[in-house]
């Protein structure tokens, strides 16, 4: 009986370090590793579908403020773009990165409300900030993804220096700043979609 005592606290304390150890490795795992920003996106793509976190549409109830179209663009493969050019219509803005597990998290419902709305009079400007875009493109492919992708052309407007990814802008067809949401949010609902649909719809000019 004093032999079993004495060995149990050893049994204990290496069963300890191992789970710990475990604990450790998985936490690296998730925080530093490509394949561990994949599962913390699919984690959190999880949490979104509970509808949770959706995006906030109050923003223009509080605020005036005009959109700064002199953002530049190219698409993934060069070609040079302008907001400008999207002018009129209801434009979504996002901007995220393969490094940031809740933009990968978000992407399947912005997917899934692009199909929706592509037909309206709303245009789609997915931004990648990865410094390496090839990143960005072979994402993209593996996802099979068929919203329009940018990257950042020439000095970003202060208006989209973001401090944080993901993060979203909406500018309704009158170039106001429609609504602007920092984090992730599950942007496939049917409030959001209302929101973006009322937006698209033409304005009436009263006589």
């Amino acid at each position: 009986m004093p032999e079993a005592e004495k060995s149990f606290p050893s049994r204990n304390w290496k069963s300890t370090v191992v789970t710990w150890s475990l604990m450790l490795g998985f936490f690296l795992f998730i925080r530093y590793t490509d394949q561990g920003t994949v599962v913390q996106g699919w984690l959190q793509q999880g949490l979104l579908y509970t509808g949770i976190m959706q995006a906030d549409v109050r923003y223009a109830e509080n605020n005036d403020t005009e959109a700064d179209f002199t953002l530049k663009l190219t698409t993934l493969d060069g070609a040079p773009v302008s907001l400008e050019s999207m002018k009129g219509k209801v434009i979504f803005i996002n901007f995220w990165a393969t490094w940031c597990a809740p933009c990968l998290a978000e992407m399947p419902y912005i997917e899934n409300l692009y199909q929706d709305l592509k037909d309206e009079n709303v245009a789609f400007v997915m931004i990648a900030t990865d410094d390496d875009i090839e990143l960005s493109q072979k994402y993209v492919a593996a996802k099979g993804y068929t919203l329009p992708f940018y990257r950042l052309a020439g000095q970003v407007p202060q208006m989209y220096q973001v401090r944080s990814l993901p993060t979203t802008y909406v500018i309704s067809p009158t170039g106001k700043m429609a609504t602007v949401h920092f984090g992730m949010a599950n942007y496939d609902t049917r409030g959001f979609r209302k929101f973006m649909k009322d937006l698209a719809k033409p304005v009436i000019q009263e006589l």
